[in-house]
C-alpha cells in the first residue's frame, strides 16, 4: 500500500506518536507494511533510539538531558566499541597485594577490597576523569562485603574486635564516608555465633540483602533482609549438606544449585521461601558434582550518574562453573545460562485449597540442550567474580596465544559496522559444543552432552602492560575491562580499557 501526499488523512508526526507507543518487534512489522510507514519510522530518530536499546537489551537511565539525536550516536559508538574491541588504554592504578587482603568486588567500575579492619575502593578512570582510590579503617574485622555504590551502601559481615569474638554481625554503611548509613533503622545486625565456621555469600539487589551460609557436612542456611528496613524477610534452611552457591535472578526470585546425585539447579520465591523449579544437569554415570560456583553480574539499584545508556538489569547471564570429579580426575565446565530463561521457572504456582506446591521438576534433556552453552575450561584461580556484564563473558587470556575473548550471549541484534582495519575477529557460533566422554577420557555422563545456545566471540590481541594468566581475573563493567595482577607485593595493580 502506497498514498500520495493529498490523500493522506493522518499527519506523519501523529503516526510517529502512534509508532512510539508500540513495541519494537510491532514497529518493525509496521515497517514493512508500506513505504510511508517505512519513511516515517526511518526518519525518526527517537524510533531508531529506542528500537537500537530494545535490540542491545539496554535502557535509557533518564538522567541526561542531551538530544535524542546525540543519545543514538553515543549508543551506537558504544556498539561499535565493544562489537570491534576498540578500547582506550587507560593509567594502572596500584593496588595491594593478594596476601594483605582476602576479599574483594567489582561493581559500577569500582573495584573494593578488604583486609583486616581496612577497606579500600578504586573507581577506575575513564578518558574524562581521574581515577579516586579511597582507604577506610574500620571498627570492626571484616570477613566478607558486598556493596551498591549507587546507593552509597556497603554490607560487611564480621566481628567486633573488643568483644565477644564468636558473635557475628552485618554492619551496613555508606561506601562514601563508612559512616552507618542513615536509610538503615539498624546499622548493626547480629547473625549468629556459627557463621565464622561457613562458608558464606552476600549479595545485594537494590534494597535487600542476602546471606547464604554452606557447610560440607550441615545444612545450608539463607536469609534474607530488607536492609533498610532490618526486618527478616525469610530464614530458609535447606535440607541438604551438598547445597551451594547463591544467586539473585530478581528481587523475586533466587537460585542455588543442590550437588545431590548429578545436580540441578533449584529455584525459589523470594518473599515465601518456597522453591518452585529443579532444572537437572545432565545425568551422570560415574563420579560427582564436586563444586558448583554462580557467577552472575551485579545488580544496581539505579544507573551510573555518568551513564547516558546502561544494560537492563533483566538481561544478564549466568555463568555456573562446574566440577565434576571421579577417581581418575576432576573436569572443570562452565554452563551459560540467560536470566530470562531462568525466570521463566521463577512463577510460583497456585496451590488448590488444601493442596501442597508442586515443584516443577525439569529433565536437562528437556530444558538444558537449546537453553545452555556448556564448555570445558582450565580452573581459574580462586573462581574470580565479575567477569560477566549484561550479557557478555570476558574468558582469562591464556599464554599461549596472548587473546582477549568475549562471547556475547545477546544474538538477536544487529552488529556495529565494522572498521576498514579491524583489529577484533567476531565470529557467530551457532553450532553445537559437544561434551564427549571420549574427549573427557572417562565415561563421566550417561550421554554425550550437546548445547546449543549461541552467541558472538570477540577476539582481539591484548596491549602492554595487560596481565596474562589463569590466575589474573579480568572483570567487566559497563564501560570497562579490567584486569586484576596481585600476585606481585612489590608491584600489584589494576590494568583498565575503557570502551
Amino acid at each position: 500500500m502506497s498514498l500520495s501526499t493529498t490523500e493522506r488523512v493522518v499527519p506523519d508526526e501523529l503516526w510517529e506518536q502512534v509508532f512510539l507507543h508500540l513495541d519494537y518487534p510491532s514497529v518493525l512489522r509496521c515497517k514493512q507494511a508500506c513505504r510511508l510507514f517505512s519513511g516515517i519510522i526511518t526518519a525518526s530518530a527517537e524510533i531508531q533510539y529506542r528500537g537500537e536499546l530494545t535490540m542491545d537489551c539496554m535502557i535509557d537511565t533518564g538522567m541526561s538531558n542531551l538530544p535524542i539525536t546525540d543519545r543514538l550516536t553515543l549508543l551506537r559508538k558504544r556498539r561499535f566499541a565493544w562489537d570491534n574491541l576498540q578500547w582506550n588504554v587507560l593509567p594502572k592504578k596500584t593496588i595491594p597485594a593478594a596476601n594483605t587482603y582476602h576479599t574483594y568486588d567489582f561493581v559500577a567500575g569500582t573495584y573494593a577490597l578488604i583486609g583486616g579492619d581496612e577497606f579500600i575502593a578504586v573507581t577506575l578512570p575513564t578518558t574524562a576523569h581521574q581515577g579516586i582510590q579511597k582507604t577506610h579503617t574500620l571498627d570492626f574485622r571484616a570477613l566478607d562485603f558486598v556493596m551498591d555504590p549507587t546507593q552509597d551502601v556497603v554490607i560487611f559481615l564480621g566481628y567486633q574486635m573488643t568483644a565477644d569474638p564468636s558473635s557475628t554481625y552485618l554492619y551496613v554503611r555508606t561506601y562514601e564516608s563508612m559512616t552507618p548509613h542513615p536509610q538503615s533503622e539498624q546499622s548493626r545486625i547480629l547473625v549468629n555465633s556459627s557463621s565464622r565456621s561457613r562458608v558464606y555469600q552476600l549479595h545485594l539487589n537494590g534494597d535487600i540483602f542476602a546471606l547464604a551460609n554452606s557447610h560440607p557436612t550441615r545444612d545450608a542456611e539463607i536469609r534474607i533482609w530488607n536492609w533498610k528496613t532490618a526486618k527478616l524477610i525469610i530464614e530458609l534452611t535447606v535440607t541438604n549438606s551438598r547445597a551451594e552457591s547463591f544467586a539473585f535472578l530478581s528481587s523475586e526470585a533466587f537460585a542455588m544449585v543442590i550437588r545431590t546425585d548429578s545436580g540441578y539447579i533449584s529455584i525459589y520465591d523470594v518473599s515465601s521461601g518456597t522453591e518452585i523449579s529443579r532444572l537437572r544437569f545432565p545425568e551422570l554415570t560415574y563420579g560427582s558434582l564436586s563444586s558448583a560456583i554462580v557467577d552472575t553480574p551485579p545488580f544496581l539499584a539505579q544507573p551510573r550518574p555518568d551513564c547516558v545508556v546502561a544494560t537492563s538489569p533483566k538481561h544478564r547471564i549466568h555463568t555456573f562453573m562446574l566440577t565434576y570429579a571421579s577417581d581418575e580426575s576432576d573436569y572443570n565446565l562452565q554452563a551459560y545460562i540467560l536470566n530470562e530463561f531462568l525466570l521463566s521457572y521463577a512463577t510460583p504456582p497456585t496451590a488448590g485449597q488444601g493442596s501442597s506446591i508442586h515443584i516443577k521438576d525439569v529433565r536437562w534433556e528437556d530444558w538444558g540442550p537449546h537453553n545452555t552453552r556448556i564448555v570445558q575450561v582450565e580452573l581459574f584461580r580462586n573462581y574470580p567474580h565479575y567477569f560477566s556484564q549484561g550479557l557478555r563473558v570476558v574468558l582469562p587470556v591464556k599464554r599461549s596465544d596472548w587473546q582477549l575473548c568475549i562471547l556475547d550471549f545477546n544474538i538477536h541484534r544487529k552488529l556495529a559496522d565494522r572498521p576498514e582495519k579491524p583489529k577484533a575477529q567476531v565470529t557467530t557460533v551457532a553450532h553445537p559444543t559437544t561434551i564427549s566422554n571420549s574427549e573427557l577420557g572417562f565415561p563421566l555422563f550417561k550421554y554425550d552432552v550437546e548445547t546449543y545456545l549461541p552467541y558472538i566471540l570477540h577476539r582481539r590481541v591484548i596491549p602492554d602492560p595487560f596481565p596474562v594468566g589463569l590466575a589474573i581475573p579480568i572483570l567487566l563493567s559497563e564501560c570497562h575491562i579490567a584486569a586484576v595482577n596481585d600476585l606481585d607485593p612489590d608491584d600489584s595493580y589494576i590494568f583498565s580499557m575503557e570502551l
